[in-house]
């Protein structure tokens, strides 16, 4: 009774933390990792399902393959680097700045439970931070660009646009409640479904989504926008060793997102469609040397076709109609290796696209949502029996992209750049 008391308890804690901390860096808007364990892999987990968070994630049947209860509490701290830069090509004027973001905490929980061993359901429930950015970059109040712009446009127009497309501040916030069922239909294929319910708030200052582009929003701020959709899954046990599972998430679809502030002509009031993109996520696992498992995912996520990716800056009208993504694979391959009875470890590798292309770089300053290679390695440790500690150490190599500013009189070259060091810690208890 004390136990089940605990982990309700620290069940409640991670709850709320989920609801109140921002995370960033991601597979384009959506994290490819959730918990320690996930993430020390790459984020393999459509068919290893070797924790409770990546399988409640990745592949709502392969809670099927628990042969115990399992409860799973986690912190991510994430320091993001990135950086932004407007210069004039063939000229010395060059204005560049740090994102300030600092680190990041993104929690995580999930539970997995099974009434009897021989009971054909599987429940489960998983509560985390799957998807965000923050960035802050400092506004300064003069630009050495002004002095080598297009005389048409006077020489403060460079330090007024470089201020507006630089000097900004965003904090994007994606949570996720998977309510999961698994069922086991025979002794070696198991299929599970849950819905989705996401809660976002998106903040950028100055905005400029739903506006002219160099007219931006000064925001005094926004409101979380709740989101559904659903996820399902199938897992097969080939019963030699191998294991493959397939997961299709719809998309997620949102209430506009709604904003309020001033522009140059005075207060105003907007809303913004921003859904989240229809995933698909398949894998294969091998677990036939001796205390390894290795598993490889592949996934695609499809911003083209999402309501707030889709569209771009308007040419005839100015407007920013969308961020102006492109749709991504990503792969990833990750191993567990049990030592001893008490200690494993753990390393993995994930790759995507970059999701933003160079003609949207203008857009995408407060975005920096870049990270394509990310290597991780880390280890679990059981403190008692069914009680087991892991940490992780992840890295976000630099990626970079830059695109023209898009009207011609000015000349400016825009990029971005961006990379990420994370450490992420979790407890799970099985029973």
């Amino acid at each position: 009774m004390k136990m089940k008391t605990s982990v309700l308890r620290w069940g409640i804690f991670a709850l709320i933390a989920c609801c109140s901390v921002p995370p960033v860096f991601a597979q384009g808007v959506m994290l490819r990792c959730v918990g320690a364990v996930n993430e020390s892999v790459g984020g393999v987990a459509a068919a290893m399902p070797i924790d409770a968070s990546g399988a409640l994630y990745w592949n709502p049947a392969s809670i099927s393959a628990f042969k115990q209860n399992e409860i799973q509490i986690g912190v991510e701290l994430i320091q993001p680097h990135s950086r932004a830069t407007a210069e004039i090509p063939g000229t010395p004027f060059v204005d560049s700045r740090k994102s300030e973001t600092g680190i990041t905490p993104v929690p995580s929980m999930a539970f997995v439970w099974k009434r009897c061993p021989k009971s054909p359901l599987t429940f489960g429930l998983g509560v985390a931070g799957v998807g965000g950015a923050s960035a802050l970059y400092a506004h300064t109040a003069s630009s050495p660009l002004g002095t080598a712009l297009d005389p048409a446009l006077g020489t403060g127009a460079g330090a007024t646009i470089a201020n507006s497309i630089l000097g900004k501040s965003s904090n994007v916030i994606v949570m996720q409640i998977t309510p999961t069922v698994s069922m086991q239909i025979t002794d070696k294929l198991s299929v599970g479904a849950a819905p989705v319910i996401d809660l976002a708030s998106l903040t950028i200052n100055p905005m400029s989504l739903g506006g002219i582009v160099d007219d931006s929003l000064v925001s005094y701020g926004t409101r979380y926008a709740w989101g559904g959709g659903f996820q399902i899954g199938t897992y097969y046990d080939f019963k030699n060793h191998f294991k493959a599972g397939f997961m299709f998430k719809s998309p997620i679809w949102a209430e506009n997102i709604y904003f309020s502030g001033v522009t140059q002509t005075g207060p105003h009031a907007r809303s913004f469609d921003l859904n989240l993109p229809l995933t698909l996520a398949g894998g294969l696992s091998f677990d036939g040397f001796r205390n390894t498992i290795i598993g490889f995912d592949v996934r695609y996520l499809d911003y083209a076709h999402t309501a707030g990716f889709k569209k771009g800056l308007n040419p005839l009208t100015g407007v920013v109609e969308g961020l102006d993504w492109d749709s991504v694979f990503s792969i990833g391959v990750g191993a567990e290796h049990r030592f001893t009875n008490k200690l494993k470890g753990r390393i993995g590798y994930s790759w995507n696209e970059n999701p933003i292309p160079s003609r949207s770089t203008v857009l995408n300053v407060s975005a920096p949502l870049l990270s394509q290679h990310l290597l991780t390695f880390g280890f679990g440790y059981e403190i008692q029996r069914n009680l087991e500690f892991s940490l992780t150490y992840a890295h976000a190599f630099r990626a970079n992209v830059s695109g023209m500013y898009p009207d011609p009189r000015l000349p400016l070259l825009i990029s971005n750049e961006a990379s990420a060091d994370t450490v992420s810690a979790g407890i799970s208890k099985k029973w």
